[in-house]
């Protein structure tokens, strides 16, 4: 097994943390005791918690986008692309245990750092701008049911699987994700 590095190590834990109990659910000490290393260390690597939420933020948006550019590159079709994007929200959940960092990081919107919240805005955007060309080839290509606008299109499928990602949260039920997603999988080929 691949030892990670400290700094890695870190952003682990933290994004850990973020997802289940949110931005403010956690303090250095937590993260310490968890990594097995000094709150000074700590602060090495990450003055401070700012700049520890905005990396882990970045580190995620290259992920979660990477992970949607091979939906592209492994479907020719719209449909398959959109179902992969939703089963993505799905496993975030983590049998409930968690959500994705976005949502997450919802529950202390107002506290956190202008950094961070441009970063989930880039995301968000990026992610956005994905959704629109999917939902206009899926327009094109048949592969998904009566689509409208790609913009608003995209717009309503990310607040639906964030929706329901809060539903079956709260709920403590992948099920309840499952039917708050069904109208619109049942609309993808």
């Amino acid at each position: 097994m691949e030892k990670v590095d400290t700094k890695t190590a870190l952003m682990d834990a933290a994004e850990h943390e973020v997802r289940q109990k949110g931005a403010d659910g956690f303090s250095y000490k937590d993260l310490s005791e968890k990594v097995g290393i000094r709150k000074a260390s700590i602060h090495y690597h990450f003055p401070n918690k700012a700049d520890l939420l905005t990396a882990i933020m970045a580190r995620y948006a290259e992920k979660t986008l990477n992970a949607v550019e091979d939906f592209s590159a492994s479907h020719d079709l719209a449909g398959p692309q959109l179902i992969e994007f939703v089963t993505l929200y799905r496993n975030a959940l983590q049998d409930c245990s968690a959500l994705c960092l976005c949502v997450a990081y919802t529950v202390s919107q107002d506290a956190l750092d202008t950094k961070t919240t441009s970063e989930i805005d880039r995301f968000r955007s990026r992610l956005l701008d994905w959704l629109t060309q999917v939902f206009a080839a899926g327009k094109r290509d048949g592969s998904v049911e009566g689509v409208g606008d790609p913009g608003f299109e995209a717009a309503a499928a990310l607040a639906l699987v964030e929706g329901a990602q809060i539903t079956a949260r709260i709920g403590g039920q992948i099920s309840l994700y499952d039917a708050a997603t069904k109208i619109f999988r049942d609309r993808l080929d």
